[in-house]
């Protein structure tokens, strides 16, 4: 017996190019070309995979995301979709009647779903629950809104000063209105962890859902130590259907032992690769840090993070154990202070990251076409940041997202998720990569010459990802790549992007099935 697969009758895009048969054996592939080729290098018991004239792609690389978030997401009070505060506050009320103790935590609101167009504050959340902490965060993770009680909890008083790296949102007298910015989460953050630690069943369960989206290989952003800690242990038991690579919350990675050997204990399904800060915070809470004032909130431009200081000496502490800073940057002028956090690393594929890099004007070109770092984009935000241009007026938003300018530039870019903060599926970003307009006309930033190729969309998550996860043997399929492999039913690439998720017909990694739909 051998453990070799045939795939053939079909089509297979290795991430570079096309050919007609692949053939994979020991985990790697070792024959690609046509049917007669890889035929001829097939041993006696080989496996045939008669593809119905499918077609095999390799195995999708989402390198930013977080698997704890997303999974506690699944967990806590849901707050998107809600049309109004009075619609937040009906559900709260109903929350906490089913769930009648502990602190309640939500995720998943946005002041554009609003009929007030106004963040609600704690004297909303506590219309329905005044007794125990309430936290409910903004969708995109970067600002909550909480009422008196966890306010009190994270030691926040009518006198307290804003933190460094954060903000407390005040009403007119001055005193905390229970909006809470960037780092000020920082206290708050124990009561998510608290309500939903990392468990290794449900963990299993988020990561099982990637491989039936053809998921192969991750990158985790912002790992804490607990979660590492069960990923290790799905690891070691042989029970990760993907392979993850963390990048560690750079504000506790004296708590992990970076020189483990996981890639050993867990043959090579978890790697710790890097360490995660952030430079500034987001969009949607008007948190990104911006060269110029916002479109509609001129009296503000955003907010820095992290000191010149402290995002060099996390640059450094990472390049001296070897890992790969990752440097969390959406506005513009994060993305410089970023790129030139970076400048002097060798811009080889993977060696230093930019996690976003959302609004890159020309004015920045220069000074990235110096340094190069890999570029870690989220093609569904231009979808779901519809209303990007209200905040930063067109003339600026026309430089959001612009994949097509910086792959002409030769820049690395890598797409991804940002799960739970925008949604997991892949295919949906395969889509907006190629499509920018949503089926409702929405977009970011809907300027044609930014479109992608489907070729161009699938090596984002496939050829491009792999390198810029600093492993060129990842979302390839030439001679010598890992087997991680997708095999759709779709016929070509364009069709595969339409059918969406539902194409998928199996996830193979390291020449396993990790997923079959029945």
């Amino acid at each position: 017996m051998t453990d070799a697969h045939r795939f053939t009758g079909g089509r297979v895009f290795t991430g570079h190019r096309f050919v007609d048969a692949l053939l994979i054996e020991n985990g790697r592939v070792v024959a690609v070309g046509s049917e007669e080729e890889v035929a001829r290098a097939a041993p006696v018991g080989c496996e045939v995979e008669n593809l119905a004239g499918g077609l095999v792609i390799p195995g999708l690389v989402d390198a930013h995301l977080h698997i704890a978030e997303t999974t506690r997401a699944e967990h806590g009070m849901p707050v998107d979709g809600l049309a109004s505060h009075h619609e937040l506050v009906e559900r709260l009320r109903r929350w906490a009647e089913v769930h009648p103790s502990g602190p309640i935590v939500g995720r998943g609101w946005s002041v554009e779903e609003f009929v007030e167009r106004q963040e609600p504050t704690r004297q909303v959340l506590e219309a329905a629950v005044s007794d125990r902490p309430v936290i409910l965060y903004h969708v995109s993770g970067h600002a909550a809104v909480v009422n008196g009680p966890a306010l009190a909890a994270a030691g926040y008083t009518d006198r307290s000063p804003d933190p460094p790296g954060g903000r407390l949102g005040r009403g007119p007298d001055g005193s905390p209105n229970g909006l809470v910015y960037e780092r000020a989460l920082d206290p708050i953050a124990r009561f998510s962890s608290g309500a939903f630690p990392s468990d290794r069943d449900q963990l299993g369960r988020t990561l099982q859902s990637m491989a039936a989206f053809g998921i192969t290989s991750v990158g985790t952003l912002s790992t804490d130590p607990e979660e590492l800690e069960v990923l290790t242990s799905l690891g070691i038991s042989g029970d990760l259907p993907v392979r993850i690579r963390a990048y560690v919350r750079f504000s506790r990675l004296a708590l992990v032992d970076v020189r483990r050997p996981l890639e050993e204990e867990t043959n090579d399904l978890l790697v710790v690769r890097g360490t995660k800060q952030y430079t500034d915070g987001a969009f949607g809470p008007h948190t990104a840090w911006l060269t110029d004032p916002y479109a509609d909130r001129p009296d503000t431009s955003g907010d820095s993070t992290a000191s010149g200081k402290e995002i060099a000496q996390a640059v450094r502490t990472t390049l001296d154990l070897g890992l790969v800073p990752a440097l969390h940057a959406i506005g513009d002028r994060a993305v410089g202070v970023a790129v030139r956090a970076l400048d002097g690393i060798e811009p080889a594929p993977g060696a230093a990251r930019i996690e976003h890099a959302s609004l890159v004007p020309p004015a920045l070109y220069p000074l990235l076409d110096r340094v190069r770092p890999t570029l870690v984009v989220q093609p569904g935000f231009v979808w779901s940041d519809g209303w990007l241009g209200e905040r930063l007026g067109p003339d600026r938003a026309r430089h959001a997202y612009p994949f097509r300018t910086l792959l002409e530039r030769g820049h690395a870019l890598v797409g991804s998720s940002d799960s739970p903060f925008d949604v997991l599926d892949p295919w949906r970003g395969l889509a907006a990569a190629v499509h920018r307009t949503d089926p409702g006309g929405r977009s970011a930033n809907p300027d044609p010459t930014e479109n992608l190729t489907p070729e161009q969309a699938f090596q984002l998550y496939t050829a491009n990802a792999g390198p810029g996860l600093g492993e060129a043997d990842l979302g390839s399929l030439e001679l010598g790549s890992r087997a991680d492999l997708v095999v759709l039913k779709a016929p070509d690439l364009p069709r595969a992007i339409g059918w969406g998720s539902s194409c998928v017909r199996s996830t193979w990694m390291g020449g396993a099935r990790t997923f079959l739909r029945a």
